[in-house]
C-alpha cells in the first residue's frame, strides 16, 4: 500500500464511529438480493470441494484447511462490488485464490485462530476478545491490500474502539442464524449469506476503502 493508502487508513483508525445495527440488518438485506443466487451457488460449489476433498486422507483435510479463508474472503470481493456500484462475476468468489491474496489470507486464518485458540485456554476472556476484535481482517486484508499480521492488528485496533458495540452486533446475528437453524434448518440459506453482507456493509461503512479498484470485476 502506497503512503496515500497508509495516510486514509491511519485517519479511519483515529475517528471515532458508532455501530449502527438496525441500518446493517436493513443494508446487508438490500445487498444480499442481487447476490443471492450466486452467493446459493457458491455455497454449494464449497460444499462440494470439501466433500470431494474429504475422501482424500491427510492431504485432503491439509488442502481444505488452505483454502478455507480465501475462498471466504470471496464473499467480501463480490459484496463490496456490489456496495460500491460496480459489476461482479461469479468468478470474483475465487479471487481470493489468486496469487495476490492467498498466502495472507490463509496466514490470517492460520495465525489468527492459533491467537484465538491460545486466549480461549487462558481463561476465555482473551479468546473472545480477539475473535470478536478480527471480525474485519479479512475485509482490510483484501480491501486495503495488508499483509496479514497488519490486517489481524489494524480490525484489533479499529475493533477495540467499539468492541462492545461490535461484540453485540456479533451476538445479533448469532441470534439470526439460530432462527434460521429453527426454521427446519433451511432457513440458515438466507440468514448465512443475509449475516455475511451485514458484517461487509458494517465494515464497508465504518472502514471501507471507497478508493481501491481491487474489487473490481476483471
Amino acid at each position: 500500500m502506497n503512503s496515500s493508502g497508509n495516510e486514509q487508513l491511519d485517519a479511519i483508525l483515529q475517528r471515532d464511529y458508532e455501530v449502527n445495527i438496525e441500518k446493517y440488518f436493513r443494508k446487508g438485506w438490500e445487498v444480499l438480493q442481487p447476490c443471492f443466487l450466486p452467493m446459493i451457488g457458491f455455497i454449494l460449489v464449497v460444499f462440494l470441494i470439501n466433500l470431494v476433498l474429504a475422501f482424500i486422507p491427510i492431504l485432503g483435510s491439509m488442502a481444505s484447511s488452505l483454502i478455507s479463508a480465501p475462498l471466504a474472503a470471496g464473499y467480501t470481493f463480490v459484496v463490496l462490488a456490489i456496495l460500491r456500484g460496480r459489476s461482479f462475476e461469479f468468478n470474483d468468489f475465487f479471487k481470493g485464490l489468486t496469487n495476490k491474496y492467498f498466502l495472507q489470507l490463509f496466514l490470517i486464518s492460520l495465525v489468527g485462530g492459533l491467537l484465538i485458540f491460545v486466549g480461549m485456554i487462558c481463561l476465555l476472556i482473551p479468546g473472545i476478545y480477539l475473535a470478536v476484535s478480527y471480525t474485519f481482517a479479512i475485509q482490510f486484508a483484501v480491501d486495503w491490500d495488508l499483509e496479514f499480521w497488519q490486517a489481524l492488528e489494524t480490525s484489533r485496533a479499529f475493533v477495540t474502539k467499539q468492541w462492545l458495540q461490535v461484540f453485540i452486533l456479533t451476538l445479533a446475528l448469532g441470534a439470526l442464524n439460530f432462527v434460521g437453524l429453527l426454521c427446519l434448518g433451511i432457513g440458515i440459506f438466507v440468514t448465512a449469506p443475509l449475516s455475511i453482507c451485514i458484517v461487509i456493509s458494517a465494515y464497508d461503512d465504518l472502514a471501507g476503502n471507497k478508493a481501491n479498484g481491487s474489487t473490481r470485476s476483471a
